[in-house]
């Protein structure tokens, strides 16, 4: 074989071995990006509550409410701290020390189950930036008004899975041992209870009442007793209570037992999964099952020296969003 057409055939294997082995980096290297890039984006966790100095090593900048946090990132926390966060899963978790804390080792805390809390996390960190943002407005707004009458306090409009509801409403001219007639109607404006009462409060069974599921009752209490003419006049205050049907109560416990199992065993419930539940039974139009859990939530926050801050920030825009004023705020025990 003439030797400049080998030297060119051997030159042509190697060649051919070059680009076979380039390829192969090539597809190597494409076939593991995606990898790379769920690895750096692989966002577990969203922060919903920071004090103190807390830096996330990765941009060496101050973590701030409604950062996301993958399972790479380590934080740095410095002296007196409070870093709360909320799983994808809506596991939430508190942190109290300072020192270098990896987010690989809070999911330790997190259940490895499967879960559809995707929207409840997003509506957690919305209500809580939102809460965040109107805090200055909150702490620093100045009562010009006053409550005059009777008012509806409780239960707001709200759909009920509860067997027994406790209405209140505010007294208003002092005078002792008021008499009050509360009513339930339809929503044609139909009777369906009514009792004169001495009190500012009624619990009520809904079998006794016998009200439907799927169909909206309106409550409301008036003075019956007094001179004045604001508690004497007939009430034009009155709120929806919406008893749910069987599927929907059934749908609305299997969301609570996902959040609990979020969990991983043996980890107990915090302040902030109080608050997380608060706000599920919100997002789904309970929210009369909601201003229990989110009180629960703040005695809880109390009880353990949390940021006790985050909690009465978001209570106070969940009263503001069903329509609970400043000035009737003050009225609720």
């Amino acid at each position: 074989m003439n030797s400049s057409v080998y030297a060119s055939s051997a030159f042509h294997r190697r060649w051919q071995a070059v680009i076979s082995a380039g390829i192969v980096l090539v597809v190597v290297v494409f076939a593991a990006t995606p990898v790379l890039l769920r690895a750096q984006g692989d966002e577990l966790f969203k922060v919903i509550a920071c004090k103190g100095k807390i830096t996330l090593q990765r941009t060496k900048k101050p973590v701030a409410i409604g950062a996301s946090l993958n399972s790479a990132d380590q934080l740095k926390l410095e002296g007196a701290v409070y870093l709360g966060l909320v799983h994808k899963s809506g596991k939430a978790i508190e942190w109290k020390q300072e020192g270098t804390l990896a987010m690989a080792d809070l999911l330790k805390q997190v259940s490895t189950k499967q879960t559809t809390m995707d929207k409840l996390v997003g509506f957690v960190v919305q209500s809580v930036m939102g809460a965040n943002d109107h805090k200055s407005e909150v702490s620093g707004s100045v009562e010009r008004g006053s409550v005059t009458g009777v008012r509806m306090l409780l239960p707001r409009t709200s759909k009920i899975i509860d067997p027994d509801i406790t209405f209140t409403w505010s007294g208003s001219d002092g005078k002792q041992n008021p008499t009050y007639e509360f009513t339930i109607t339809d929503a044609a404006r139909n009777v369906r209870f009514k009792r004169e009462v001495n009190d500012t409060s009624l619990t009520l069974s809904t079998q006794t009442l016998g009200l439907k599921a799927g169909q909206c009752y309106y409550w409301s209490a008036v003075q019956i007793d007094s001179s004045s003419p604001f508690v004497s006049a007939p009430s034009f205050e009155s709120y929806c209570i919406y008893p749910l049907g069987e599927a929907d109560v059934a749908s609305i416990k299997a969301q609570l037992a996902e959040l609990q199992q979020s969990s991983a065993t043996g980890v107990k419930a915090s302040a902030l999964d109080n608050l997380v539940t608060a706000m599920l039974y919100e997002q789904n139009g309970l929210t009369y099952r909601a201003f229990g859990a989110y009180r629960e939530a703040l005695a809880s926050m109390q009880s353990t020296g949390g940021d006790v801050e985050v909690v009465q920030q978001a209570y106070t825009q969940f009263l503001r969003r069903i329509g609970i004023d400043a000035a009737t705020q003050k009225l609720i025990k």
